[in-house]
């Protein structure tokens, strides 16, 4: 049996095969070399600075310096004058201050990368492996060492260590002696990515690691709501929700409604008397219901669903018998029926306005405007989408594509996708790196991927780095 042992090695990314740093890495990255002039200016302003430290020492002791290289210095001379205690405080000064400040430097450089003249030139120093911190040892006390080597040379060293050897770099990154000495790398921090960006560089290693996938709308769900006004788990975005197997219609008769509502207009129908379901008037034997042969009152009890016993009961009424001969009895009702069966009495029980939602069209999309925090208008029409490169999944049909300036790379290439329905606008975010949230008086709620959230008035999306708010037209 084979164990492996794990030694726990940090695994580097941006390596070629051979073990050496990739600069195609470093660039996909977004990190950019500083240049030969920033970096001769950061050298420049350093020395300066250092100068003016040293500038007392140099003051007091160069006369005396010149005296003894032209064979006039006397150390006698030198201790009986009254200025000596001036000279050793100045000298002490400067050698005080000089330290300091190369110990600051050093730890600056080592630690955070950067030291006074990088700063103010922008430029940041990293290890040229690790993409990170150059290291207190080799990345600043190599460095400084193998640069005040170069002064044994007066001119010659400093120009040719410092100025002159990034020239001779293969890798075209800029890389002089003291850089492939210190295994260190200068960058660009303004024009590029800061590398000590902690987020920022999380987020860029993120995307060249695992790249970004074409992005596909969500389908829609396939279950059907029983309340055909419940609000939908899913709107969809190009298509109609009739067009969808399980979506439904708010508002409209489905297939399945009409068949569901028969059973209780039929019933409605069959409570209703024949006479006031067919319209035909009743007043020939509304009397003769009381006085008329039981026979002849029966039959329309015992056939009540259908229309046609109304036919049935015309002809006994004009055969009457002998009893019911007196002709002002017949007469007098003939009078009475007219207002006792108002005309309107037969619509309130008719099962008419069922379809009349399938009739009437469906409301037109709401209009809305996205105000950006740049103060850029967008109007919505239809499915709008806002990232640095939108782009319509397949199905989406056509839709507005806002593209949103990101340096920070905070917002994803499709980030978010802002759609009208029938009940208001939506907001989906569409699998965002760094996702989204509404932020609605005061509070903020994030956003579920792939799963609308309806807009109100005033409130504000955040995508990313950037904001929008919603105002309605």
């Amino acid at each position: 049996m084979i164990w492996e042992i794990d030694d726990h090695a940090p695994e580097i990314e941006g390596l070629d095969k051979n073990g050496r740093p990739d600069p195609a890495y470093a660039a996909s990255l977004g990190l950019i070399p500083a240049g030969r002039g920033a970096r001769v200016a950061a050298a420049l302003l350093e020395w300066a600075l250092a100068v003016v430290i040293a500038l007392p020492a140099i003051l007091t002791v160069t006369p005396i310096l010149m005296d003894a290289a032209l064979g006039g210095f006397d150390t006698e001379e030198l201790f009986a004058r009254a200025d000596l205690i001036w000279i050793i405080v100045a000298v002490a000064a400067s050698q005080g201050l000089m330290i300091a400040y190369i110990v600051v430097q050093l730890v600056l450089h080592g630690r955070k990368g950067v030291t006074l003249g990088k700063a103010v030139c922008g430029i940041r120093s990293i290890n040229v492996r690790t993409l990170e911190r150059p290291g207190f040892w080799r990345g600043a006390v190599v460095r400084y060492l193998v640069a005040c080597a170069s002064f044994l040379i007066p001119v010659i060293g400093p120009a040719l260590v410092v100025a002159l050897s990034p020239l001779f770099d293969i890798e075209r990154r800029g890389r002089g002696w003291l850089d492939l000495a210190a295994g260190t790398w200068f960058i660009d921090a303004r024009r590029g990515l800061n590398p000590y960006d902690q987020k920022r560089m999380r987020i860029a290693r993120k995307r060249v690691k695992t790249p970004e996938h074409e992005e596909k709308a969500p389908l829609p769900s396939l279950a059907t709501p029983v309340d055909r006004d419940a609000p939908a788990a899913y709107v969809p975005s190009a298509r109609e929700s009739g067009g969808v197997i399980g979506a439904h219609r708010g508002g409209t008769a489905t297939a399945s409604g009409p068949q569901q509502e028969e059973p209780a207009a039929a019933a409605v129908v069959s409570a209703v008397p024949p006479s006031l379901a067919t319209g035909a008037p009743a007043p020939t034997f509304a009397p003769p219901a009381a006085a008329a042969p039981a026979p002849a009152v029966q039959a329309p009890v015992a056939a009540p669903v259908a229309p046609a016993p109304v036919a049935s009961f015309a002809p006994p009424a004009a055969p009457s018998p002998a009893p019911v001969a007196p002709a002002p009895a017949m007469q007098a009702p003939a009078a009475a029926p007219a207002p006792a069966t108002p005309a309107p009495a037969p619509q309130p029980s008719t099962p008419t306005p069922t379809p009349a939602p399938a009739q009437s069209p469906a409301p037109a999309g709401t209009r809305a405007v996205l105000i950006l925090d740049t103060g850029q208008r967008i109007e919505v029409r239809g499915t709008t989408l806002f990232g640095r490169a939108p782009a319509a999944a397949a199905g989406e049909g056509e839709a507005q594509l806002v593209r949103v300036a990101d340096d920070t790379r905070s917002v994803s290439k499709t980030h978010l996708a802002v759609m009208p329905a029938r009940r208001g606008v939506f907001a989906v975010d569409r699998a965002s790196t760094n996702g989204s949230a509404i932020i609605r008086n005061g509070a903020e709620t994030p956003l579920v991927a792939g799963h609308p959230a309806e807009l109100q008035i005033g409130d504000t999306v955040r995508f990313g780095d950037r904001t929008l708010t919603v105002e309605w037209v």
